[in-house]
């Protein structure tokens, strides 16, 4: 019940997010001529922010979108997981890392480079007119607002699992003190150095008479706060994988041609951002279909945008004021969300980890070279989608 919730949730939000819209990102404005005066000095143009419908469009190559971006979509946000759960796929582990920093800055990228510069093109169109408030910096603020619920999201969720665990094992503390094993104390701090990410905790928390219950601590503690931080993710992933769905779908003639490409690369680095993220959650059981459930969603998220959009073709609004408060709204909270995520839980925490530093020289190189060239990567996609 709890997977079903989770993916429910995630799809209910994307669709209540994309309602309000029923079109896609703001295009060129269309300008219609005025009358003309009496004796034909001047001649005004008006901004037509309610035309609707699109020329040239092409439905068999529309409906063709949608299963290459599906197909794209889910090798992005599937590889990282079968190749973490599947033994036959033998993916080498090296390959899991330079994913999961190419993501990294995948994430950053797509944050400053794709929304928040969408979200302040479409609030700043002046179809909008004094609708806003004649302030120019709700992109910013909006993304802030983000940010600070995101924060604060997060430290109340952590905060109750860590107060929640301490409590229960207080209790086991007061019933049974003899129970901790100071064998394995000694065995783990003869250790020259930590092997993995669960020894570095140990090694972290050695006290004299605490091991066992500090490393448990910080395992249960350490993983609601990844799957929190990473359910965050893709929420943020999917309203704008919502918007660009949207977006492709109501483009045609050559634009749709180029802006297909570039879709079809951004949601491939995307997954694999998401994807890398999704295998390393820690589950007690199912913990390969939750991982799939949740790759599913992100494959499934962007497809339907583009499903919607071509049920709303004909009734296309670029530029009305509801369109465009929507999607500008959208794209600055979401650039939000992933600025938060990509610098906070992981920039910061992946590069500030025991384990990461613990690596070897050329594989630390490795780790960042692969966020600068995801970051790269995204900066270029920019230039078209």
């Amino acid at each position: 019940m709890a997977l079903k919730n989770q993916a429910l949730i995630l799809l209910a939000l994307a669709l209540y997010a994309c309602a309000p819209i029923v079109a896609g990102r703001p295009g060129p404005l269309r300008r219609r001529h005025g009358s003309h005066d009496h004796d034909h000095e001047h001649e005004h143009e008006e901004l037509d922010c309610q035309a609707s419908g699109i020329d040239d469009w092409n439905t068999k190559l529309h409906i063709g979108a949608i299963f290459i971006v599906l197909v794209a979509s889910g090798i992005g946000s599937f590889l990282p997981v079968l190749g973490y759960y599947v033994p036959c796929l033998h993916i080498p582990k090296s390959a899991l890392t330079f994913g999961k920093f190419l993501g990294t800055g995948v994430i950053i990228a797509t944050a400053l480079i794709h929304m928040l510069p969408g979200g302040t093109e479409a609030l700043g169109n002046p179809c909008i007119g004094g609708r806003m408030g004649d302030y120019g910096g709700w992109p910013g603020v909006l993304a802030i607002m983000a940010i600070l619920v995101m924060h604060l999201m997060e430290f109340l969720l952590s905060n109750h699992a860590m107060g929640k665990h301490s409590h229960s094992h207080g209790h086991e503390e007061t019933a049974k003190p003899e129970d901790h094993v100071h064998s394995e104390e000694s065995s783990e701090l003869a250790k020259p150095f930590p092997d993995n990410q669960a020894d570095c905790d140990a090694v972290a928390v050695h006290t004299h008479h605490t091991h066992v219950h500090g490393l448990s601590f910080i395992d249960a503690a350490g993983a609601r706060a990844f799957h929190v931080s990473t359910y965050i993710l893709e929420l943020g992933i999917c309203l704008h994988s919502v918007i660009i769905g949207l977006t492709l779908s109501v483009a045609s003639g050559t634009d749709f041609t180029t802006l297909l490409v570039a879709i079809c690369f951004h949601q491939l680095c995307e997954g694999l951002a998401l994807g890398s993220r999704l295998a390393q959650m820690q589950h007690k059981n199912r913990a390969f279909l939750r991982a799939s459930i949740s790759a599913a969603v992100f494959m499934l998220i962007t497809p339907l945008g583009m499903i919607i959009g071509i049920g709303v073709r004909y009734s296309y609004q670029a530029n009305s004021p509801a369109s465009l408060m929507s999607i500008g709204v959208l794209d600055s909270l979401s650039a939000g969300i992933l600025l938060y995520t990509g610098l906070v839980n992981l920039l910061a925490e992946e590069f500030g980890t025991l384990e990461f530093r613990g690596y070897g020289v050329s594989k630390k190189v490795m780790c960042f070279a692969a966020t600068y060239i995801g970051a790269g990567i995204m900066a270029l996609i920019g230039k078209w989608a």
